[in-house]
Order: C-alpha cells, then sequence, then structure tokens
C-alpha cells in the first residue's frame, strides 16, 4: 500500500500500514483509491455474505462501511477507533456480484474524526449511505 502523502510518525505510519493489510486480508477488500481524506474499495459478494433473501447482510453492509470509514480516517493522518456509526440502507443488494464503498473525511479535528461513506452497486446505484464518527488517538 502506498501511503506516501501521509505526515505522520514513523509508528503511527507503521499501525496505520498494518491496519490497512488485515482490513483486505480479514474482509476480503480491495482497495482501489488511497488518497488524501480518503478511500474506496471493492468488495466481491460471495455466497457467506447473503442472507435467506440472497441480499448482503445489513451488519455485513454496515461493518463494510464502518472499515472503509476507517481507512478514509487513517487517508487523513489519524488512526483510532470508532465511536459511532449511523446508516440508511436506500436499495436492496439482492443480484449485486460487488459492492464499492467510498469514504470521505468530512471534518478532522483534534480528538474526533466525521466520516461520510457511500455503497454502491455495480450499475453505480446507491444501496447504503452513512456517517461515521473516530476518536483519534
Amino acid at each position: 500500500m502506498r501511503l506516501e502523502f501521509l505526515e505522520m510518525p514513523e509508528e503511527k505510519l507503521k499501525e496505520a500500514l498494518y491496519a490497512l493489510e488485515r482490513c483486505e486480508a480479514d474482509h476480503g477488500l480491495t482497495f482501489t483509491v488511497l488518497e488524501k481524506d480518503r478511500a474506496e474499495a471493492v468488495l466481491p459478494v460471495r455466497k457467506e455474505h447473503l442472507n435467506l433473501y440472497n441480499m448482503v447482510y445489513g451488519g455485513f453492509v454496515f461493518n463494510l462501511m464502518d472499515v472503509v470509514a476507517g481507512v478514509a480516517n487513517i487517508c487523513g493522518g489519524n488512526v483510532g477507533p470508532t465511536v459511532s456509526g449511523n446508516i440508511e440502507y436506500i436499495s436492496s443488494t439482492k443480484g449485486q456480484k460487488s459492492l464499492r464503498c467510498v469514504g470521505i473525511v468530512r471534518k478532522s479535528g483534534r480528538t474526533f474524526s466525521y466520516i461520510d461513506v457511500e455503497v454502491f452497486g455495480e450499475d453505480e446505484k446507491l444501496l447504503s449511505k452513512g456517517s461515521f464518527i473516530y476518536y483519534n488517538k
């Protein structure tokens, strides 16, 4: 992963890189954009992501959004845990073979970061949107 745009102490940068590697490895995401205050990832939808109605579990969508929001926060130069998250499920994920998630830091302060996140289907239709707050260590 390339994060040359980040200006943070070496120890914090190592923590950020480790977090990014774990996100891809643990969640099956591929990050396609990592830039200042912005992260984008694609998730191939697998059978284990689907509920009884052949839609991606709502909790899994929430987790996807939280992970991408956290990486966007890293791209903003901060590392820390989620304080709160709120999402709206706008449209069904039924039939989607992949989901694209975009996180953008709207405000970053000394203590908290505020990140907006959106999930799109393959047809670029907005499926979910949300906002997250992160505590900056």
